[in-house]
């Protein structure tokens, strides 16, 4: 099975809550593994049937086979190429380092006020075009800049607004999605121990459940997941938004438990991972050129580039010495790597203990600082050769001073440590611009590596198409909802520093929406692109496969929302539709195949429904 991140445990081992949610989250990884391997046949050419990417399940792994880290900085590199100073192709804003700082902790000084998020180019291929057409800065959202797979909130002190506190996270959002499946009162619960560890008993905060329910934005009712029976979770509720975080007063909020920017989920991971395993005619050896031919992620983030590159090299024999096949290891995820913080320095303070360091300030909340490799039996990253630590499965870390120290007396905080360009700590950029994020490869040998194949069709804007081959221009199924779940993410406007509000939709998951044997007239929304009525107003065709029949009712061609991951929202259709199963249809994940009329059937997307016992 597919364990959870980090081997975490959030309910005791062996109690039905652990099992239910190992369950379900087994589930999930498994369809989005089917759905990293499927790629795209619809609307792409060249990106599809990714078969260099196995399914640990179903593969037997050598036990030679030692897992590889791939890690990049946390600070997003978006923000110095398309603001700051010194970037190639140069930017016309020029923004300073501290003012770098300010924008992605949205707090400014009187120094440093807060500067604007800009317009930046839409050409991204070969190379950043400024003398083309310009869109505003995104990922749009509450911290949808912070798009390294890591996002933090600090907390600083009301009186001397110095930093008292940053938390700092790159747990995915299907994981607490699944959480909250199982036990929305355990989410709460992890809330409030998260955002409290360590942390004096004027920031402590409890989480009540109900601040996490998803309301219907026009009545404010509690929103019923019908995959459940029990209230939806909202993922940017008021302690999980943006990157300012209150404490020590009547209306505490904020803080930052799981990833939120719109390109930052594990699904998007994988599927890039995916991606990232088709070799290419352009070759390996440039980061920019292989993002553009492949077209998998975000170019000049920190993360996707180097990402695929590394996989890409893994499989052709370049990183490992031979060819390969690869997956994303298990424990799935991604992870925050342990920073050297020996640059940093604490002020002068007699009550301070003998040795400490700034790096005692850094310190792991939920993770583990190393792994034992079920695969190799030695930690991950480890070779006989090489046993010492490979690297780290941390999910959450915070930055403030150890109890230990309070308790002694110090008279200084966070705010007074300097980083090492001898500068106060002002912003939580300083200290994530220090830390790694990471993932954990395991590639496999095989005998050879795959033909190269062309880059993918249709190429991104700045790129000449060929006149041939065409192609393909099938209707694509992108996310399926109970209706009731859908009405409120998408009527729900989410506001963001950018001033372009954006609908809760583009922060959902691909996690399968649930139903049960024998239920009827299910109503559901699936969400989709290039859909069109026949000639007569024929709706499109759905199929889930056998025992499953389908009424589609309606059709929306004007729904637009940031499918999650991606960068950017974009304008796509849906349609409404009446779900039956029948009593006796298999158990388990189903593919949905969507066909306009007039046009042949399709291979179906993977695990979009999930249908279990009644």
């Amino acid at each position: 099975m597919f364990n959870t991140p980090a081997f975490i445990n959030d309910f005791p081992v062996n109690s039905a809550q652990n099992d239910a949610v190992c369950l379900q989250w087994n589930t999930n990884i498994s369809g989005f593994t089917a759905q990293a391997i499927m790629g795209d046949p619809w609307n792409l050419l060249y990106a599809s049937n990714q078969t260099s990417y196995f399914d640990t399940q179903f593969t037997t792994i050598p036990s030679t086979a030692t897992a590889a880290l791939i890690q990049w900085t946390a600070f997003p590199n978006r923000l110095s190429q398309y603001l700051g100073k010194g970037a190639y192709p140069a930017n016309p804003y020029n923004y300073l380092p501290a003012q770098l700082f300010a924008i992605a902790d949205q707090y400014g000084t009187t120094e440093v006020p807060v500067p604007a998020f800009q317009n930046i180019p839409t050409q991204l291929c070969p190379q950043a075009t400024w003398n083309s057409e310009l869109h505003m800065y995104g990922p749009y959202g509450p911290r949808g800049w912070q798009d390294e797979y890591c996002e933090w909130s600090v907390v600083r002190d009301p009186q001397s607004n110095k930093i008292t506190r940053i938390d700092m996270t790159c747990e995915n959002p299907e994981y607490w999605n699944t959480l909250w499946m199982i036990d929305p009162q355990k989410v709460a619960d992890v809330y409030t121990s998260t955002l409290s560890f360590g942390a004096p008993a004027s920031a402590q905060v409890v989480v009540p459940v109900s601040d996490l329910y998803l309301q219907d934005p026009v009545t404010k009712a509690v929103v019923i997941d019908p995959s459940t029976g029990r209230p939806a979770y909202n993922p940017l509720n008021k302690w999980n938004s943006g990157p300012v975080a209150v404490r020590g007063s009547s209306n505490n909020y904020g803080g930052a438990m799981h990833l939120t920017s719109t390109p930052n989920t594990l699904q998007t991971e994988m599927a890039l991972a995916g991606g990232a395993t088709i070799q290419r005619n352009c070759g390996n050896s440039v980061p920019q050129t292989l993002i553009c031919c492949a077209q998998y992620g975000q170019a000049y983030r920190n993360s996707d580039p180097h990402i695929g590159q590394s996989v890409n090299q893994a499989i052709g024999g370049q990183l490992t010495g031979f060819p390969c096949k690869a997956a994303l290891a298990n424990p799935t995820g991604l992870y925050i790597q342990v920073p050297d913080l020996s640059g940093f320095t604490l002020p002068a303070d007699p009550k301070l203990p003998a040795g400490a360091s700034a790096q005692d300030c850094w310190q792991i909340v939920r993770g583990s600082a190393e792994l034992t490799d079920p695969v190799t039996g030695m930690l991950f990253g480890a070779t006989a050769a090489s046993p010492q630590n490979g690297g780290n499965f941390v999910l959450h870390a915070v930055f403030q001073l150890p109890q230990s120290w309070v308790d002694a007396g110090v008279s200084f905080t966070i705010g007074d440590i300097t980083d090492a360009s001898g500068e106060l700590i002002q912003w939580g950029g300083q200290v994530t611009q220090q830390m790694s994020i990471g993932l954990w490869a395991r590639p496999i040998q095989v005998s050879a590596a795959p033909a190269n194949e062309a880059c993918v069709l249709p190429p991104p804007t700045g790129v000449t198409p060929p006149a041939s081959p065409v192609p393909p221009d099938y209707a694509q199924p992108l996310q399926l909802f109970h209706s009731a779940i859908w009405n409120a993410y998408f009527n729900t406007e989410v506001s963001n520093p950018m001033n372009t509000p954006i609908s809760l939709a583009s922060n959902s998951t691909l996690i399968a929406p649930i139903v049960r044997l024998g239920q009827s007239n299910i109503p559901m929304v699936l969400t989709c692109t290039t859909t069109q009525l026949g000639p007569q107003g024929q709706l499109p065709a759905v199929d889930f496969g056998p025992d499953v029949t389908v009424v589609v009712s309606g059709f929306n061609d004007n729904v637009n929302y940031a499918v999650p991951g991606n960068s950017y929202p974009s304008q796509c259709a849906s349609l409404n539709l009446n779900v039956s199963v029948g009593a006796n249809a298999a158990l388990g994940l189903r593919g949905l195949a969507l066909t306009n009329y007039g046009d042949e059937v399709q291979a179906p997307m993977s695990a979009l429904l999930n249908i279990i016992p009644a």
